[in-house]
């Protein structure tokens, strides 16, 4: 392990133990110790639970931004400015109207389907393109998420479901309990797939002809990944709202160091990412304590100054 990874593993940590002591409640740490039945309730439902969220979907929404600028070859490309978090949305919205129901299994599953016809849609515009400049593309992405943003909002306004609309627009771990984060589980086999297909999104991210020159089954690989990212923005909208930013500077941070060589950024990329919003979720619990704001207002103060510096340095590039 190099020096760099150290350091990023500690801040990890570090972050980790501050996100399970900082609550409402600063006395529980001691409550723990004197064997306080509450204080445990508290911490193995409440805290722990919403920890290990943080880390589930930070992570693996940095992996699937890397996954998806690696297909697109585009730098700044994410499931959130691909149209595909809007996608998502917009399949639980239709799901609830057509369904009514509130299950975390059937919001999943309209979410999924959308962000996978989204995909799908986006990668078939992007082929089409001839002329692809590194903003050009992303501007694409954006008015294409808009479109679908403004579909989903005029439903929600034809169908009095204007609150609902607004509930999944908004990112907060306030509500995370043991009960309602269980849906993150499938987080787990996409990581996991993810780090076994590494290798070929880097291969598929050279073109279809290279990718069938080194025998790699372009389609297949390309299909593995929007199904990766699919069920990530899926899952992560539906349990705790579109995270901004995390899928779209996270990569670009990280390569800056590595390359674009995918199987040895990505580790370090899920680590970064959950060290960003762990950062970001702290911040939005301090701010007016013992309240707490909601962590998409936090992360998009942060990943916005982020994202332009980006932006600036990558202009002076072109």
């Amino acid at each position: 392990m190099n020096k760099k990874r150290i350091i990023i593993v500690t801040i990890f940590i570090i972050l980790t133990i501050v996100s399970l002591i900082i609550g409402p409640n600063m006395n529980l740490i001691k409550e723990l110790f004197e064997g306080n039945q509450l204080a445990w309730t508290n911490f193995v439902y409440g805290r722990i639970p919403r920890t290990v969220v943080i880390i589930l979907a930070a992570s693996s929404l940095s992996v699937a931004g890397l996954i998806m600028q690696s297909v697109s070859r585009n730098k700044f490309i994410s499931p959130s400015t691909a149209g595909t978090s809007n996608a998502a949305m917009l399949g639980v919205l239709i799901g609830y109207l057509f369904l009514g129901s509130q299950s975390l299994s059937v919001k999943f599953g309209f979410a999924f389907i959308f962000a996978m016809a989204s995909s799908f849609v986006f990668i078939f515009l992007l082929n089409k393109i001839k002329f692809k400049n590194v903003i050009y593309v992303p501007l694409i992405g954006m008015m294409y998420g808009a479109l679908i943003s403004a579909i989903a909002t005029f439903i929600a306004h034809q169908t009095n479901s204007l609150q609902i609309l607004a509930g999944l627009n908004l990112a907060t771990f306030s509500h995370i309990t043991l009960l309602n984060s269980t849906l993150l589980l499938i987080l787990i086999p996409a990581m996991i797939a993810a780090f076994i297909f590494s290798a070929s999104f880097g291969v598929v991210a050279l073109g279809e002809d290279f990718s069938k020159n080194l025998g790699v089954n372009y389609k297949f690989v390309m299909a593995i990944a929007l199904i990766i990212i699919s069920a990530i923005s899926a899952s992560t909208v539906v349990v705790v709202g579109p995270l901004p930013f995390v899928g779209l500077i996270i990569p670009n941070i990280v390569t800056v160091y590595y390359g674009d060589n995918i199987k040895k950024s990505i580790f370090d990329i899920a680590l970064i990412g959950s060290i960003f919003v762990l950062l970001n979720d702290i911040i939005s619990r301090l701010i007016i304590f013992p309240y707490e704001v909601a962590v998409g207002f936090t992360m998009g103060i942060t990943g916005a100054i982020i994202f332009l510096i980006l932006i600036f340095k990558k202009g002076k590039k072109i």
